[in-house]
Protein backbone atom coordinates (compact mmCIF):
# COMPACT_ATOMS: atom_id res chain seq x y z
CA UNK A 1 0.00 0.00 0.00
CA UNK A 2 1.23 3.45 -0.79
CA UNK A 3 1.64 6.30 1.09
CA UNK A 4 -1.06 9.16 1.57
CA UNK A 5 -0.82 12.48 0.88
CA UNK A 6 -2.99 15.40 2.89
CA UNK A 7 -2.65 19.09 2.43
CA UNK A 8 -3.54 20.71 5.51
CA UNK A 9 -3.51 24.91 5.67
CA UNK A 10 -0.39 24.70 6.78
CA UNK A 11 2.10 22.00 5.06
CA UNK A 12 1.24 18.59 3.32
CA UNK A 13 1.03 15.44 6.26
CA UNK A 14 2.06 11.97 4.06
CA UNK A 15 0.32 9.30 6.23
CA UNK A 16 2.83 6.29 5.94
CA UNK A 17 0.85 3.26 5.26
CA UNK A 18 2.93 0.66 5.64
CA UNK A 19 6.76 0.67 7.56
CA UNK A 20 9.36 -1.81 8.63
CA UNK A 21 10.00 -0.71 12.21
CA UNK A 22 12.74 -3.11 12.70
CA UNK A 23 14.64 -1.50 9.77
CA UNK A 24 14.22 2.05 11.51
CA UNK A 25 16.82 4.16 13.90
CA UNK A 26 13.75 3.74 16.58
CA UNK A 27 14.31 6.64 18.87
CA UNK A 28 14.83 8.78 15.65
CA UNK A 29 11.51 8.02 14.56
CA UNK A 30 10.15 8.30 17.91
CA UNK A 31 11.77 11.64 18.79
CA UNK A 32 9.96 12.81 15.30
CA UNK A 33 7.06 11.14 15.98
CA UNK A 34 6.08 11.80 19.57
CA UNK A 35 5.53 15.55 19.40
CA UNK A 36 2.89 15.05 17.23
CA UNK A 37 1.54 12.20 18.89
CA UNK A 38 2.31 9.28 15.32
CA UNK A 39 -0.27 11.53 13.12
CA UNK A 40 2.27 10.97 10.17
CA UNK A 41 1.04 7.18 10.27
CA UNK A 42 -2.02 5.49 8.31
CA UNK A 43 -3.92 3.51 10.88
CA UNK A 44 -1.81 0.33 9.31
CA UNK A 45 1.25 1.85 10.15
CA UNK A 46 0.27 2.77 13.32
CA UNK A 47 -0.99 -0.75 14.05
CA UNK A 48 2.38 -2.05 12.77
CA UNK A 49 3.73 -0.10 15.28
CA UNK A 50 2.16 -1.02 17.90
CA UNK A 51 2.84 -5.10 16.79
CA UNK A 52 6.87 -4.04 16.75
CA UNK A 53 6.33 -2.34 20.63
CA UNK A 54 4.46 -5.66 21.99
CA UNK A 55 7.39 -7.83 20.03
CA UNK A 56 10.16 -5.55 21.36
CA UNK A 57 8.57 -6.43 25.09
CA UNK A 58 8.82 -10.03 24.84
CA UNK A 59 5.75 -10.93 23.12
CA UNK A 60 5.01 -13.48 19.90
CA UNK A 61 2.31 -11.53 17.29
CA UNK A 62 0.07 -13.52 15.93
CA UNK A 63 0.76 -13.20 11.72
CA UNK A 64 -2.72 -13.23 10.64
CA UNK A 65 -4.43 -9.94 10.58
CA UNK A 66 -8.21 -9.79 11.83
CA UNK A 67 -10.99 -8.73 9.33
CA UNK A 68 -14.46 -7.38 9.35
CA UNK A 69 -15.53 -5.78 12.59
CA UNK A 70 -12.36 -6.56 14.12
CA UNK A 71 -10.03 -5.23 11.81
CA UNK A 72 -6.99 -3.98 12.97
CA UNK A 73 -6.88 -5.86 16.20
CA UNK A 74 -3.81 -7.75 17.17
CA UNK A 75 -3.51 -10.89 19.23
CA UNK A 76 -0.23 -10.88 21.53
CA UNK A 77 1.13 -14.19 23.43
CA UNK A 78 3.59 -14.28 26.32
CA UNK A 79 4.13 -17.18 28.18
CA UNK A 80 0.38 -18.29 29.36
CA UNK A 81 -1.36 -15.02 28.71
CA UNK A 82 -3.45 -13.90 24.88
CA UNK A 83 -4.01 -10.41 24.62
CA UNK A 84 -6.42 -8.90 21.89
CA UNK A 85 -5.32 -5.32 21.56
CA UNK A 86 -7.14 -2.40 19.85
CA UNK A 87 -4.57 0.01 18.86
CA UNK A 88 -6.73 3.53 17.75
CA UNK A 89 -4.61 6.65 16.31
CA UNK A 90 -6.55 9.70 17.26
CA UNK A 91 -6.71 13.48 17.36
CA UNK A 92 -5.45 14.29 20.34
CA UNK A 93 -8.55 16.36 21.35
CA UNK A 94 -10.71 13.38 21.00
CA UNK A 95 -12.58 11.34 24.05
CA UNK A 96 -12.82 8.09 23.67
CA UNK A 97 -16.56 6.68 25.06
CA UNK A 98 -18.18 3.27 25.98
CA UNK A 99 -18.39 1.86 22.47
CA UNK A 100 -14.47 1.29 22.02
CA UNK A 101 -14.70 -0.81 25.28
CA UNK A 102 -18.15 -2.91 24.16
CA UNK A 103 -15.83 -4.06 20.88
CA UNK A 104 -13.05 -4.45 22.93
CA UNK A 105 -15.34 -7.09 25.34
CA UNK A 106 -16.75 -8.41 22.09
CA UNK A 107 -13.22 -8.98 20.50
CA UNK A 108 -12.38 -10.80 23.73
CA UNK A 109 -15.37 -13.46 23.79
CA UNK A 110 -14.63 -14.11 19.76
CA UNK A 111 -11.44 -14.44 19.44
CA UNK A 112 -11.16 -16.27 23.03
CA UNK A 113 -7.91 -13.99 24.55
CA UNK A 114 -7.41 -13.89 28.20
CA UNK A 115 -7.29 -10.08 28.37
CA UNK A 116 -8.51 -7.56 26.20
CA UNK A 117 -6.02 -4.12 25.83
CA UNK A 118 -6.89 -0.78 24.19
CA UNK A 119 -4.21 1.36 22.93
CA UNK A 120 -4.75 4.98 22.02
CA UNK A 121 -3.34 8.40 21.06
CA UNK A 122 -6.00 10.24 22.62
CA UNK A 123 -7.86 9.94 26.28
CA UNK A 124 -11.11 8.06 27.65
CA UNK A 125 -13.66 9.90 29.33
CA UNK A 126 -14.27 8.79 33.17
CA UNK A 127 -17.50 6.83 32.84
CA UNK A 128 -15.64 4.66 29.95
CA UNK A 129 -12.87 3.94 32.43
CA UNK A 130 -14.99 2.89 35.10
CA UNK A 131 -16.91 0.61 32.07
CA UNK A 132 -13.31 -0.59 31.30
CA UNK A 133 -12.34 -1.53 34.90
CA UNK A 134 -15.77 -3.36 35.70
CA UNK A 135 -15.10 -5.22 32.37
CA UNK A 136 -11.40 -5.97 33.17
CA UNK A 137 -10.62 -4.26 29.38
CA UNK A 138 -6.49 -2.44 29.80
CA UNK A 139 -7.21 1.03 28.70
CA UNK A 140 -3.54 2.79 28.25
CA UNK A 141 -4.49 6.58 26.59
CA UNK A 142 -1.48 8.88 25.33
CA UNK A 143 0.27 9.18 28.78
CA UNK A 144 0.46 5.12 29.25
CA UNK A 145 1.55 4.78 25.84
CA UNK A 146 3.82 7.51 26.35
CA UNK A 147 5.11 5.69 29.38
CA UNK A 148 5.79 2.24 27.75
CA UNK A 149 7.62 3.72 25.10
CA UNK A 150 10.22 6.00 27.90
CA UNK A 151 10.72 2.68 29.50
CA UNK A 152 11.47 0.40 26.31
CA UNK A 153 13.78 3.05 24.47
CA UNK A 154 14.31 5.78 26.64
CA UNK A 155 15.93 4.06 30.22
CA UNK A 156 12.81 5.70 31.65
CA UNK A 157 14.00 9.03 31.20
CA UNK A 158 11.61 11.61 29.46
CA UNK A 159 12.77 11.34 25.62
CA UNK A 160 14.10 14.81 25.04
CA UNK A 161 16.35 14.64 28.28
CA UNK A 162 17.52 11.16 26.79
CA UNK A 163 18.64 12.03 23.77
CA UNK A 164 19.91 15.08 24.69
CA UNK A 165 22.17 12.97 27.28
CA UNK A 166 22.63 10.81 23.81
CA UNK A 167 23.50 13.70 21.00
CA UNK A 168 27.10 15.48 20.01
CA UNK A 169 27.29 18.19 22.15
CA UNK A 170 26.51 21.75 20.29
CA UNK A 171 27.03 24.93 22.03
CA UNK A 172 24.57 27.18 23.09
CA UNK A 173 25.25 30.26 21.16
CA UNK A 174 25.22 28.15 17.79
CA UNK A 175 21.98 26.74 18.76
CA UNK A 176 20.71 29.74 19.42
CA UNK A 177 22.01 31.55 16.00
CA UNK A 178 19.97 28.99 14.05
CA UNK A 179 16.15 29.91 14.54
CA UNK A 180 14.69 32.54 15.76
CA UNK A 181 11.00 33.09 18.09
CA UNK A 182 8.59 35.59 18.22
CA UNK A 183 5.53 34.56 20.64
CA UNK A 184 2.00 36.25 21.61
CA UNK A 185 -1.39 35.49 23.01
CA UNK A 186 -3.85 35.89 20.21
CA UNK A 187 -7.51 35.53 20.51
CA UNK A 188 -8.29 33.15 17.29
CA UNK A 189 -10.99 32.69 15.60
CA UNK A 190 -12.45 28.90 15.88
CA UNK A 191 -11.27 28.58 19.72
CA UNK A 192 -13.40 27.77 22.29
CA UNK A 193 -13.32 30.04 25.56
CA UNK A 194 -11.70 26.68 27.06
CA UNK A 195 -8.50 27.40 25.74
CA UNK A 196 -5.83 30.68 25.50
CA UNK A 197 -4.12 30.70 21.96
CA UNK A 198 -0.20 31.20 21.59
CA UNK A 199 1.01 32.34 18.38
CA UNK A 200 4.32 31.24 17.64
CA UNK A 201 7.07 32.59 14.48
CA UNK A 202 9.33 31.03 13.96
CA UNK A 203 12.11 32.64 11.87
CA UNK A 204 15.06 31.11 9.84
CA UNK A 205 17.44 33.68 9.03
CA UNK A 206 20.18 30.99 7.66
CA UNK A 207 21.05 31.10 4.08
CA UNK A 208 20.28 27.15 4.18
CA UNK A 209 16.65 25.38 4.76
CA UNK A 210 16.20 23.94 7.93
CA UNK A 211 13.12 20.78 8.67
CA UNK A 212 12.57 20.59 12.39
CA UNK A 213 9.84 19.19 14.32
CA UNK A 214 8.79 21.10 17.31
CA UNK A 215 7.94 19.49 20.79
CA UNK A 216 4.63 21.33 22.48
CA UNK A 217 6.01 24.77 24.09
CA UNK A 218 6.65 25.56 28.06
CA UNK A 219 5.49 28.56 29.27
CA UNK A 220 7.44 29.85 32.33
CA UNK A 221 5.27 32.71 34.23
CA UNK A 222 6.80 35.54 36.50
CA UNK A 223 6.33 33.00 39.63
CA UNK A 224 8.64 30.89 37.70
CA UNK A 225 5.97 28.23 37.03
CA UNK A 226 6.74 25.69 34.28
CA UNK A 227 3.18 25.09 32.46
CA UNK A 228 3.08 23.01 28.84
CA UNK A 229 0.62 23.51 26.59
CA UNK A 230 -1.70 21.45 25.59
CA UNK A 231 -1.99 20.66 22.28
CA UNK A 232 -1.69 21.97 18.82
CA UNK A 233 -4.19 23.58 17.31
CA UNK A 234 -5.51 21.55 14.50
CA UNK A 235 -4.00 21.12 11.03
CA UNK A 236 -1.13 24.24 12.07
CA UNK A 237 2.56 23.12 11.42
CA UNK A 238 4.22 21.40 13.75
CA UNK A 239 6.85 19.42 11.42
CA UNK A 240 8.41 20.55 8.61
CA UNK A 241 10.52 22.45 6.37
CA UNK A 242 11.55 26.40 6.94
CA UNK A 243 13.52 27.90 3.61
CA UNK A 244 16.03 29.97 3.99
CA UNK A 245 15.22 33.58 5.20
CA UNK A 246 11.73 32.33 5.48
CA UNK A 247 9.49 31.80 8.70
CA UNK A 248 6.27 30.11 9.10
CA UNK A 249 3.92 30.94 12.10
CA UNK A 250 1.97 28.11 14.64
CA UNK A 251 -0.50 28.04 17.18
CA UNK A 252 -0.62 26.13 20.62
CA UNK A 253 -3.27 25.93 23.06
CA UNK A 254 -3.18 26.40 27.43
CA UNK A 255 -5.99 25.45 29.05
CA UNK A 256 -8.21 28.03 30.75
CA UNK A 257 -7.68 25.31 33.93
CA UNK A 258 -4.21 25.58 34.02
CA UNK A 259 -3.78 29.70 33.35
CA UNK A 260 -6.77 30.64 35.34
CA UNK A 261 -8.81 33.69 34.21
CA UNK A 262 -6.20 34.90 32.18
CA UNK A 263 -2.65 34.17 30.57
CA UNK A 264 0.43 35.65 32.30
CA UNK A 265 3.42 37.33 30.64
CA UNK A 266 6.89 35.19 31.10
CA UNK A 267 8.64 33.57 28.40
CA UNK A 268 8.04 30.54 26.15
CA UNK A 269 10.67 27.70 25.44
CA UNK A 270 10.16 26.10 22.59
CA UNK A 271 12.25 22.82 21.46
CA UNK A 272 12.93 22.04 18.02
CA UNK A 273 14.87 19.01 16.55
CA UNK A 274 16.41 19.68 13.43
CA UNK A 275 16.87 16.29 10.94
CA UNK A 276 20.10 16.45 9.76
CA UNK A 277 22.69 13.61 9.87
CA UNK A 278 23.92 14.63 13.42
CA UNK A 279 20.61 15.21 15.05
CA UNK A 280 20.41 19.07 16.31
CA UNK A 281 17.68 20.21 19.10
CA UNK A 282 17.34 23.64 19.81
CA UNK A 283 15.69 25.17 22.49
CA UNK A 284 14.38 28.93 21.15
CA UNK A 285 13.19 31.10 24.22
CA UNK A 286 10.62 34.41 24.16
CA UNK A 287 9.64 37.07 26.22
CA UNK A 288 5.77 37.06 26.21
CA UNK A 289 3.78 39.64 27.47
CA UNK A 290 -0.30 40.89 27.19
CA UNK A 291 -3.10 38.82 26.90
CA UNK A 292 -5.51 38.15 23.78
CA UNK A 293 -8.09 40.95 23.51
CA UNK A 294 -11.44 38.55 23.80
CA UNK A 295 -13.75 41.33 22.61
CA UNK A 296 -11.73 43.01 19.96
CA UNK A 297 -11.24 39.83 18.44
CA UNK A 298 -14.87 38.76 18.79
CA UNK A 299 -16.26 41.77 16.99
CA UNK A 300 -13.81 42.58 14.58
CA UNK A 301 -10.87 40.11 14.46
CA UNK A 302 -7.26 39.25 15.48
CA UNK A 303 -5.84 40.68 12.50
CA UNK A 304 -7.92 43.98 12.75
CA UNK A 305 -6.11 47.15 13.17
CA UNK A 306 -8.71 47.81 15.71
CA UNK A 307 -6.99 44.48 17.64
CA UNK A 308 -3.44 46.10 17.09
CA UNK A 309 -3.92 49.32 18.30
CA UNK A 310 -6.21 47.93 21.58
CA UNK A 311 -3.82 45.64 22.69
CA UNK A 312 -0.23 48.29 21.97
CA UNK A 313 -2.64 50.59 24.40
CA UNK A 314 -3.15 47.95 26.59
CA UNK A 315 0.48 46.63 26.67
CA UNK A 316 2.23 50.13 26.53
CA UNK A 317 -0.20 52.16 28.81
CA UNK A 318 -2.72 50.52 30.84
CA UNK A 319 0.26 47.65 32.18
CA UNK A 320 2.26 50.52 33.57
CA UNK A 321 -0.06 51.79 36.39
CA UNK A 322 -2.42 50.33 39.25
CA UNK A 323 -5.26 51.29 37.34
CA UNK A 324 -4.82 50.21 34.46
CA UNK A 325 -3.61 46.82 35.61
CA UNK A 326 -6.58 46.95 37.64
CA UNK A 327 -9.19 47.42 34.45
CA UNK A 328 -7.52 45.01 32.34
CA UNK A 329 -7.72 42.30 35.57
CA UNK A 330 -11.43 43.01 35.19
CA UNK A 331 -11.43 43.15 31.52
CA UNK A 332 -10.07 39.27 31.12
CA UNK A 333 -12.43 37.92 33.96
CA UNK A 334 -15.71 39.20 32.56
CA UNK A 335 -15.09 39.57 28.76
CA UNK A 336 -15.10 35.61 27.90
CA UNK A 337 -17.64 35.58 29.77
CA UNK A 338 -19.81 37.79 27.63
CA UNK A 339 -18.01 36.36 24.33
CA UNK A 340 -19.45 33.07 25.13
CA UNK A 341 -22.75 33.96 25.93
CA UNK A 342 -23.08 36.14 23.01
CA UNK A 343 -22.21 33.10 20.96
CA UNK A 344 -24.60 31.45 21.37
CA UNK A 345 -27.70 34.32 21.87
CA UNK A 346 -27.99 36.30 19.03
CA UNK A 347 -29.82 39.02 21.30
CA UNK A 348 -26.63 39.23 23.56
CA UNK A 349 -24.67 39.14 20.49
CA UNK A 350 -26.20 42.32 18.75
CA UNK A 351 -25.72 43.96 22.12
CA UNK A 352 -21.82 43.66 22.24
CA UNK A 353 -21.33 44.67 18.57
CA UNK A 354 -23.47 47.50 19.20
CA UNK A 355 -21.42 48.41 22.31
CA UNK A 356 -18.22 47.73 20.71
CA UNK A 357 -18.78 49.51 17.52
CA UNK A 358 -19.97 52.65 19.48
CA UNK A 359 -17.20 52.13 22.16
CA UNK A 360 -14.47 50.90 20.52
CA UNK A 361 -13.43 53.80 17.24
CA UNK A 362 -14.00 56.29 20.13
CA UNK A 363 -11.22 54.97 22.20
CA UNK A 364 -8.48 54.77 19.43
CA UNK A 365 -9.42 58.36 18.06
CA UNK A 366 -8.88 59.20 21.44
CA UNK A 367 -5.79 57.32 21.53
CA UNK A 368 -4.32 58.21 18.22
CA UNK A 369 -4.79 62.13 19.26
CA UNK A 370 -2.05 60.69 22.23
CA UNK A 371 0.15 59.52 19.59
CA UNK A 372 0.07 55.89 21.45
CA UNK A 373 0.14 53.55 17.77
Amino acid sequence: MGNIYYLSSAEIIIFLSNMDFHQQDIRQFLQESIPIRFRQLGPPAFEDFIRYLFEVDGYDIVPARQTGEFEGMIIAKKEYITLVIMPLRKNPTEVLGDEVVAKAIKAKEFLNTDQSWIITTSSFDPATRELAEESDIELWDWDALYGALCQLFFEGKNHVEYMEDHMQPVSSEERAAELKLKVKWQATEGVGTEWFNLGLTIMNPTERNIYIHLELPALIDQKRNQIMADQWVEGEFVSGLIYAGASVRTNALFSVAKLGDRPSGGRIVLTCHERVEVPLTYHLQAKLQGQACYIVTYCYSARSEEYRVMTNYRDQVLARSIAGRSFVNFYYFISPLLVSVAKNHSSMDKMLRRIAFYSIPRIINRISSRNIR
